[in-house]
């Protein structure tokens, strides 16, 4: 039992972890167009994503726990699971800190995808995993929500542009104060997201145990999240601001909004249907669209490219990571 709870501290710690990789990349349209000060941002994200953790659905949670493992492997695995389920996430954990460490936007969902898969491929084969679940809910929704993202930023820019072209100067004030509300809503939804990949694995972990089925354990877990989560956006956000709020398109407030607008459709939509969507992928393809829409030439298509390329390699990486950490930890 007390491996267990070194384990969920150390799941704790990886939730931790995507507060500061990806939860920053949500706040930084908004910082680096100035419509919103630094410290307020932090505050009103941090707060949303608590609350969005601790208060919302737990349908992603779900996901994870029953339809990316088959549960027969899972209950054979015996004193294995444990090891398993930390050098898969461990392997998601490096693979994290590297990409955070250079400034690339990938995508923890996909990490954590990849590395959880990969101790079970290596010790029972691909008859472990649930094929039809990960593609159904986890691979479609995370591919597909860059290309959701991208349109919808597009659309919703083409719109607004539209709709507000005879207004003055003093719009921008009144967008500046409605970003307040757009951060809260997105950061609450994709609380309700990010940090529940983690609850998933818990909730792995604790198969067939007394744990599993106490209500006052998972309260406690729910809460753990949220204050890890929260936390961790404070600490580590403000290092992606600068990749999404500058590198890929220089954002005003007016370019902020949009791209705000459109992600939430995507996250919301995520939160209720319970597919682990990227806010990272979200953010940062509705930028695209956004200035796709406005000026394709001023948008930095190179390191969007790059910004591409992360994300296809950061399953392939982090499997390996993890099938090499468990090969690892079997000759100890």
């Amino acid at each position: 039992m007390d491996l267990h709870y070194i384990l969920i501290a150390f799941i704790l710690v990886y939730i931790f972890i995507t507060g500061f990789h990806d939860e920053g990349n949500l706040i930084a349209t908004i910082i680096s167009s100035r419509s919103i000060g630094i410290r307020s941002a932090f505050i009103t994200a941090s707060l949303a994503q608590f609350i969005g953790t601790a208060t919302l659905s737990t349908t992603v949670a779900s996901t994870i726990s029953k339809d990316v493992l088959k549960l027969k492997y899972l209950t054979i695995a015996g004193n294995d699971l444990e090891t398993m389920i930390f050098t898969g996430l461990l392997g998601a954990v490096v693979w994290n800190l590297i990409t955070w460490y250079i400034g690339m936007p990938s995508s923890s969902s996909h990490a954590l995808v990849g590395g959880m898969i990969g101790p079970f491929i290596v010790k029972y084969g691909i008859d472990s995993i649930n094929i039809y679940g990960i593609l159904l809910k986890v691979i479609i929704p995370l591919f597909l929500s860059p290309v959701f993202g991208f349109l919808i930023g597009y659309l919703v820019m083409y719109l607004t542009s539209h709709i507000l072209r005879r207004a003055g100067v003093k719009v921008n004030t009144v967008l500046k104060r409605l970003q307040y509300l757009t951060l809260f809503i997105l950061n609450a939804g994709q609380g309700a997201n990010d940090a529940q990949k983690g609850m998933g694995l818990i909730y792995i972990l604790t198969i067939g145990s007394s744990l599993s089925k106490s209500s006052e354990f998972h309260n406690t877990i729910k809460i753990l999240s949220a204050f890890m989560i929260s936390l961790g956006l404070l600490f580590g956000g403000l290092r992606m601001i600068k990749s999404v709020g500058t590198r890929i398109y220089r954002v005003k407030p007016f370019h902020s909004f949009n791209a705000q607008i459109s992600s939430l459709f995507i996250v919301i939509t995520a939160a209720v249907f319970g597919l682990p969507t990227s806010g990272t992928q979200i953010i940062n393809s509705s930028v695209l669209g956004v200035g796709a829409k406005e000026r394709p030439t001023a948008v930095r298509w190179q390191f969007a490219k790059g910004m591409f390329a992360s994300w296809i390699i950061t399953i392939p990486a982090s499997f390996a990571i993890s099938s090499i950490l468990f090969l690892i930890s079997k000759t100890m």
